[in-house]
């Protein structure tokens, strides 16, 4: 009976041991969005440092993520930025037409003015005619007029051509003016996607943040506050798989060794080119 009751709490523990390595082996392959899976990650004390580096691998594509949409969402107002600047060059050009539109007309009303007056002086003149008693003074008169008359006729040539101008500015100006309009509902409109796309990147990221969570919690500090730092200086890429004996990230070639040491998983090895942390792939 004694013997029966030794065998069965020696199987009892061999299960037990089973199914805890087991779980650790899964560990990098589970997804976590399911709630157990943070609880389960939780227990950071019980994972050796291979099963730590698995978990980086899986935090690094989130950060990955991460890193992505904080750069689209940089670019975003940026890109906006520069829709509102040729949007502000088109309006600047409009407003110059429009305001050549307006000095042509002023320049034809002085020159109608300019008309009237010599018209006026004109008939003033041809009244005077009949009043001269001596030929000289009547000959005079009459060259007077004549000279008049040419600068009606020429100031007549300019308003006709300036009349000529402003019809076409004008029809220019409003064609311009139109485009403007279908310029500022399309800028409106990529004002409003760029929004709702700011709106959306908040929320991935917030998502994948929550996400991270679990994976956070499985690292031990040390190994964890060097994945940051290393994360943040080179902009979202903090691991580097090994590639035919090279850092995948850099290129640069590892010795045999350091390769050696990678797949005993005994601590952290780093790219001495790129500072990255080296990982086989499983």
């Amino acid at each position: 009976m004694v013997r029966a009751l030794r065998s069965h709490r020696r199987s009892q523990r061999f299960e037990s041991s089973n199914a805890h390595q087991i779980f650790f082996e899964n560990l990098v392959k589970f997804d976590p969005d399911p709630p157990e899976a943070e609880k389960d990650l939780n227990k950071k004390g019980k994972l050796d440092l291979k099963q730590q580096i698995n978990i980086l691998v899986k935090l690094q594509a989130l950060d990955s993520q991460i890193y992505e949409l904080n750069a689209e969402r940089k670019k975003i107002p940026e890109e906006l930025n520069l829709l509102k600047q040729k949007y502000k060059e088109k309006e600047e050009g409009v407003k110059q037409t429009e305001q050549e539109v307006k000095n042509k007309q002023l320049e034809i009303k002085k020159m109608e003015g300019d008309l009237k007056s010599k018209e006026e002086v004109i008939k003033k003149h041809q009244r005077q005619l009949y009043q001269i008693k001596t030929n000289k003074e009547y000959t005079s008169l009459e060259a007077e007029i004549k000279n008049l008359k040419a600068d009606v006729s020429s100031l007549e040539d300019k308003v006709i051509g300036c009349l000529d101008e402003v019809e076409q500015m004008s029809k220019t100006f409003l064609q311009h003016k139109e485009n403007l309009n279908k310029e500022e509902q399309k800028l409106k409109q990529e004002e409003e996607l760029a929004n709702r796309r700011c709106q959306e990147i908040e929320q991935q990221i917030k998502d994948l943040n929550k996400k991270k969570e679990p994976f956070v919690s499985a690292i031990e500090s040390l190994f964890l506050s060097q994945y940051e730092r290393i994360l943040v200086k080179k902009e979202g890429e903090a691991m580097s798989a090994v590639k035919n004996g090279a850092c995948g990230e850099c290129r640069f070639m590892l010795t045999p060794q350091v390769i050696e040491e990678i797949k005993m998983g005994k601590e952290l090895i780093f790219c001495s080119s790129c500072s990255r942390i080296l990982y086989m792939k499983q």
